[in-house]
Order: C-alpha cells, then structure tokens, then sequence
C-alpha cells in the first residue's frame, strides 16, 4: 500500500495538481483515518527514523497538515485532545479509539490425530521387492511412496 500511495503522490507532485508539500520519495504511510486521511513519516534525515516528523493528507481534498514530531507524541497529543488537526473531521474523539494491527495473529495447525506413522524400512523392503532403486538411507523419494500407498491401499 505505501508503494501505491507513493506512486499517486509522486504523479500529483510532477503533474502540480495536488501540493504535496514534500517529495514523495520521503513519505512513508505509516496509518489512516477512518475518515480516508493518511499519516505519513517525513522520512528525511533517513537514516535517523526518531527525527521523522508526521504530515497527514486530507482525505478528500488537497489540504496538508505537519506535526512537529514523532508519531507517538503526534498520536497521544490527537487523542487526549490537546492537539486538533484541521483535516481531521471535528467529530474524531466521539467514539472511543480503535486499533486494527496489520498483521493477523498467527495461527499454528494442530497436527492431524488420525495418521498413523509409516514404517519407511516397510516400504524399502516393498520397493525392493518391486524392482525400484530406493537409497538405504534418507528420504524416500515420492514415485515410491506414490506407489506403496496405490499397492498397500488398492488406489
């Protein structure tokens, strides 16, 4: 998404159509309203991210607006109210705050109960016995098995 957002700056900023006040290879989208606007990093100087300043876009127009400071005190001072920026809609403290995370929480599969453990030096000696060149030792390569589980399973 920030690669896309980027982009459509970038046009606006070569074309003048929006006045983007910085050049788009220093913004980073770092959030967004419920209302559309987008929270960018000014990521200059790069390589020191705690002095990146916050510019919020207008969500339906061509309005800027930057905040003097990190995005930590940027947000605290938003929603406890001391700081009031004019793009956002006056109406953004009436419900209390949400947060969704970026990532989903992630999710580890139980191993299947109902499968049964296989016993490779059975399916050695059947592939031997079948005219197939199986190795003594590591993994059974997959035409095998295949055909052990067609010829033990009647598939």
């Amino acid at each position: 998404m920030p690669g896309r957002i980027r982009a459509q700056l970038r046009t606006d900023y070569d074309r003048g159509t929006h006045p983007v006040p910085y050049d788009p290879e220093k913004l980073f989208a770092c959030g967004a309203t419920d209302n559309g606007e987008y929270l960018f990093w000014i990521s200059d100087p790069a390589n020191a991210p705690d002095r990146w300043r916050i510019t919020v876009n207008e969500a339906r127009g061509p309005g800027w607006f930057t905040y003097d400071g990190n995005l930590t005190a940027f947000l605290v001072s938003v929603l406890d109210g001391q700081l009031q920026v004019p793009l956002f809609p006056p109406s953004i403290l009436d419900a209390p705050a949400r947060f969704t995370p970026s990532h989903p929480t992630l999710w580890k599969p139980q191993p299947p109960t109902d499968v049964q453990p296989v016993d490779t030096a059975a399916i050695r000696s059947w592939a031997r016995a079948n005219g197939y060149d199986v190795p003594s030792r590591g993994r059974i390569p997959l035409e095998i098995r295949e055909a052990w589980e067609r010829a033990s399973h009647g598939n």
